[in-house]
């Protein structure tokens, strides 16, 4: 890979690298003489699928032009001295200090719940819970060896909590960092399990595995079909020639930690356990997952069975678990169960159709992009009307692209990753999207007062770019391929 075609967070870091010692805003005075070993994770455009992965659904990914920078280099003693700089603005960069003793109880590790309160307990610290769970996570299910802490550096360019994977991006960086400088050789599935399990059992988040799989397995210019059963890279979609995939942030900020979030996978797990009690009964084996189920079976057999909401005292006392490892049914609250259960079913289906009006543009032209732009509208429609998780704004960026339709090159929009904001994918062709999205934002700033970010163009996945190694020598810092 040439200068020339490296992401610009590797040329950002590599001109940060070479200031001198004298420009505080430089990484000179962070490391030493010694080797750097550095990987890159871009961030995700949730194209078609989103909060079904956790049903085990078929989902539809892109990669993003946007992306995190992790650099490491060994140190002498065991700490771990992290470095957040975010790239592009005259941001202050934020630093700490972690002991790798804190990750130890007596002569072992320590477990996931002590780790996870390490960091609840220091709020200051909270993003740290995404590289310093990534660290613990990887000692604690692959017995690696750290017997030294590192210095990090995580150069990022791209901003927190707008849904584009930005925590995946986190905990990906880290753990191809670190896979490529101890040697370990994990494939991407596994890496991608053990980010999910950084963010389930350290973060606390009940995220599926979609993010941490597009971003470590995606391909750069194409879009990345994953079967979360648990985390299967099925193959790539070939984006149709002409059109591409753009991201307007609503600047509605979000989180999959958050309530609306972890209420609706409950909701979910609740209407798998009363599906499953029904098969029960009926002679037929449990179902895994909620996308085993087919809309056409739904509706015939199960939807009508499911309460619109349900307190969780009262399910409890009927089925005493919903088998959710990562989230926890609170007694005294209501949960919506027939949407939330009806969403990943529909889901499922909608992102096989999505994937194969894609593979028949080239022969049917724009009637099958205009199809697969429907089956955008409509899971966005199923996330605010089965899941409640839309916001207005978010509803005003896809009618804006709706309004404007495919008689001006727009096909498609919807609500992405975990939902209750965040940003909006917009299909369209390429022309459409160079001409539109820009008034989009400006009508859409007017409403809110600031423009909009958008987030364009591809670049590799985390597996894809590799690890890039700098030594110092007379001449400077130098990078080669690792």
């Amino acid at each position: 890979m040439s200068n020339a075609s490296l992401p610009f967070e590797v040329l950002e870091f590599e001109r940060l690298l070479k200031l001198p010692n004298s420009d505080p805003t430089g990484l000179a005075g962070f490391f030493n003489a010694g080797e750097i070993w550095v990987t890159r994770a871009p961030a995700r455009l949730d194209i078609m699928g989103g909060i079904a992965d956790y049903s085990g659904a078929n989902v539809c990914e892109g990669v993003l032009g946007h992306g995190m920078l992790m650099a490491l280099q060994p140190r002498t003693d065991r700490t771990l001295r992290i470095r957040t700089v975010q790239s592009g603005r005259r941001n202050l960069p934020v630093e700490t200090r972690i002991p790798l003793d804190y990750f130890t109880s007596g002569d072992g590790l320590a477990g996931y719940d002590a780790v996870k309160e390490l960091f609840r307990t220091n709020p200051l610290l909270n993003w740290g819970a995404y590289i310093g769970g990534s660290i613990f996570t990887l000692l604690k299910e692959e017995a690696a060896r750290m017997p030294y802490g590192f210095s990090m550096i995580l150069l990022s360019n791209v901003p927190m909590n707008v849904g584009i994977g930005s925590s995946a991006a986190v905990e990906m960086g880290t753990l191809t960092c670190l896979n490529a400088y101890l040697g370990l050789n994990l494939d991407g599935q596994r890496l991608s399990r053990l980010g999910q399990m950084a963010e389930n059992h350290v973060v606390g988040a009940p995220c599926g595995i979609m993010d941490q799989t597009a971003i470590t397995c995606g391909k750069e210019g194409k879009l990345t079909h994953i079967l979360c059963r648990p985390g299967k890279v099925m193959g790539e979609v070939s984006i149709p020639t002409g059109t591409g995939f753009v991201g307007i942030n609503s600047m509605v900020r979000h989180s999959v930690a958050g309530n609306p979030y972890g209420d609706t996978r409950i909701g979910a797990f609740m209407g798998k356990r009363i599906i499953n009690a029904s098969r029960e009964k009926s002679g037929k084996a449990p179902v895994t997952f909620l996308t085993e189920i087919t809309p056409q079976e739904f509706r015939s057999t199960y939807e009508n069975e499911l309460p619109p909401n349900l307190l969780g005292s009262e399910f409890l006392a009927l089925h005493k678990t919903h088998d959710d490892p990562v989230t926890t049914i609170q007694p005294d609250a209501s949960y919506r169960v027939a949407g939330p259960t009806r969403h990943p079913i529909e889901e499922n289906d909608r992102v096989l159709r999505f994937m194969e009006h894609l593979r028949e543009a080239p022969a049917k032209g724009e009637p099958a992009l205009v199809a697969a732009g429907e089956l955008m509208y409509a899971a966005h429609e199923s996330y605010r009307s089965n899941c409640d998780l839309s916001v207005e704004e978010v509803d005003f960026l896809v009618e804006a692209v709706r309004k404007r339709g495919a008689a001006k090159g727009l096909y498609g929009a919807k609500i992405t990753g975990g939902g209750t904001g965040g940003t909006v994918a917009v299909f369209g062709n390429l022309e459409a999207l160079r001409r539109e999205i820009p008034g989009i934002a400006e009508e859409y700033s007017r409403r809110i007062g600031e423009m909009p970010d958008l987030f364009e163009g591809t670049s590799p996945g985390a597996m894809e770019f590799g690890a890039r190694r700098y030594r110092f020598s007379a001449s400077g810092w130098e990078g080669t391929k690792a």
